[in-house]
């Protein structure tokens, strides 16, 4: 079979895909780091405010007594500090990146993001919660989960959502090799 005139090779499909990612990778870093440096945190200080609102209130609603101050939780006598980090904007970022430069027709593209993302930051939100409620009862577990265990499980959740969705867009075709 002869490869269609003017399509791009696979390799030529990764390459781009590869570039497309690492550039927008880039370019969602540079951004953070524009607000957390130039401009005082604007944005990711609201997104730590809304992050803590966001968890304090599910704490709540399990009948937990969580209380929130800006960007801080306490919860029985431990407080906690959410920070940029903790919202799940890197792993938000990263799967966004790897949607948007995955070579398929727009529209898959933002309906990928519009299950993903979402997903993702719920996700996020449990690990919040649940990292919170460790701290505040099993101290000593705190930095096992926080370091190890949830990093890893968020990234493998972000991992395996964007491939179920790769493929899916890719039509079964096989995404590598």
């Amino acid at each position: 079979m002869q490869p269609v005139r003017g399509a791009a090779s696979p390799n030529m499909l990764v390459l781009r895909f590869a570039l497309a990612f690492f550039g927008l990778v880039l370019l969602f870093s540079a951004l953070v780091r524009v607000d957390i440096g130039l401009l005082d945190g604007v944005a990711t200080g609201w997104l730590t405010n809304h992050a803590a609102a966001a968890v304090a209130a599910a704490l709540r609603s399990l009948g937990l007594p969580a209380v929130d101050l800006g960007n801080q939780i306490t919860l029985d006598a431990s407080r906690f500090e959410i920070v940029a980090n903790c919202t799940g904007i890197e792993i938000v970022g990263l799967f966004v990146a790897a949607t948007l430069a995955f070579p398929s027709r727009w529209r898959d593209r933002f309906k990928g993001l519009a299950i993903g993302v979402p997903a993702l930051i719920g996700l996020n939100l449990i690990r919040m919660m649940s990292l919170i409620y460790i701290g505040a009862h099993f101290a000593r577990a705190l930095d096992y989960g926080h370091l190890y265990v949830w990093p890893m499980l968020l990234l493998a959740a972000a991992l395996g959502m964007w491939l179920a969705w790769a493929r899916s867009v890719a039509g079964g075709e096989r995404l590598v090799g």
